[in-house]
């Protein structure tokens, strides 16, 4: 008989990752997972046969932060599944009062977790509150995933048992993505494609690709600065902006009054993923400045090297960028030499391409979904 385990989260409304990760143990280790969360799901969420849904209603509203489904929690001890996941974010209240009624109903909880605030928590009252916080999750937990091995080296610094953690290094479902990525290569035309795009692009264009959200946190201002002052030295650079979101109308602005509009080129959302591969096979490297997240996981899945700012609150997801070995890292603010690693990165094929090998490289070896699912799983069942 299959395994039962809830996820409780809110997040899982919305993180795709999450649905192909617990699919994957669920296909692997014969799990019936069901997530447990609020609102309505978005279209590209989907069911199947491993993997259900329950919505639940929200006591707060969608747009406050706090949530709290009793519902989730009513059904949790109506079924007893032999497992509850869940993760330690202080403004969701189900998943604090749900670990300490699976203790009393003897359901095995398994923290899913940072580990650590990767955005700092400046006001002392709030940092001591978290901390608080995260001492009775972790405590109550019967054992604790966390998404990188910095997560697992601030707990056991905190005095929690190194036994009682697993590292599952957060990941896409990387077989997928590759799986995906040969089955596009197969009669792509690199150029005709880009024409596709603009008839400025040809054989010889380079071509650096951003996708994400077009939020503030992810600066991609900055490589629109940086692509006026690479225009000035190479005009055969083009960058490609896949994504939307609050800043793209700024963003649009700004390229036009740079007057590189014709260099930097929009596609909007993009979901499906032999669609989105297409755009990313046609570049060469892959810019984030800002906030990095599983973002990098899809870029080195196509061996696009990453290039980023050296800032503190990345996602743990940033310990797969080795610098100089499969990316960079770069001042902060600092577009000029985010401009100068990118021409000098453009103008050495050989070192692009020993980059884009090692990026594969790191997928294969760092961060393959065989390898977060049967981490997990051990912690699940050990």
């Amino acid at each position: 008989m299959s395994k039962k385990l809830y996820f409780i989260s809110r997040d899982a409304n919305w993180q795709h990752y999450r649905n192909e990760v617990l699919t994957y143990l669920a296909n692997k280790h014969d799990y019936q997972v069901e997530i447990l969360t609020t609102g309505q799901l978005k279209p590209y969420l989907h069911e199947n046969d491993r993997l259900k849904y329950k919505i639940f209603k929200n006591v707060f509203s969608d747009e406050a932060k706090k949530s709290f489904f009793p519902g989730a929690l009513s059904y949790m001890l109506k079924n007893k599944p032999g497992y509850v996941l869940g993760l330690n974010n202080g403004t969701q209240l189900t998943e604090y009062i749900g670990i300490l009624l699976c203790k009393l109903a003897g359901i095995k909880f398994i923290a899913w977790t940072h580990a650590y605030d990767h955005k700092p928590i400046t006001n002392p009252l709030k940092k001591l509150f978290k901390a608080a916080q995260n001492y009775y999750f972790f405590t109550l937990a019967d054992s604790i995933v966390t998404f990188s091995y910095a997560g697992r080296d601030y707990l056991i610094e905190k005095g929690f048992p190194k036994e009682k953690i697993h590292v599952a290094p957060n990941t896409l479902d990387t077989n997928r993505l590759l799986a995906i990525k040969e089955k596009i290569k197969v009669g792509f035309d690199r150029t005709s494609f880009l024409k596709t795009i603009s008839p400025e692009m040809n054989e010889n264009s380079k071509v650096i690709i951003f996708s994400g959200r077009l939020n503030k946190f992810k600066k991609v201002d900055a490589i629109i600065r940086a692509m006026a002052l690479l225009n000035k030295q190479d005009p055969n650079i083009h960058l490609i902006v896949v994504g939307d979101g609050d800043q793209m109308t700024l963003l649009k602005e700004l390229a036009i009054s740079l007057n590189i509009q014709n260099k930097v080129h929009f596609t909007g959302y993009i979901f499906e993923e032999t669609i989105v591969g297409k755009y990313f096979l046609a570049s060469d490297i892959f810019i984030m400045p800002g906030y990095v997240g599983l973002a990098i996981v899809h870029a080195f899945s196509y061996g696009l090297p990453l290039i980023t700012e050296d800032i503190d609150f990345h996602s743990p997801e940033i310990q797969l960028l080795h610098d100089g070995q499969n990316g960079y890292f770069v001042k902060e603010n600092d577009e000029k030499q985010l401009a100068d690693k990118i021409l000098h990165l453009l103008s050495d094929k050989a070192l692009l391409q020993q980059l884009s090998t090692n990026a594969l490289k790191t997928i294969q070896e760092e961060a393959s979904i065989d390898l977060m699912v049967e981490r997990m799983n051990t912690a699940i069942t050990q």
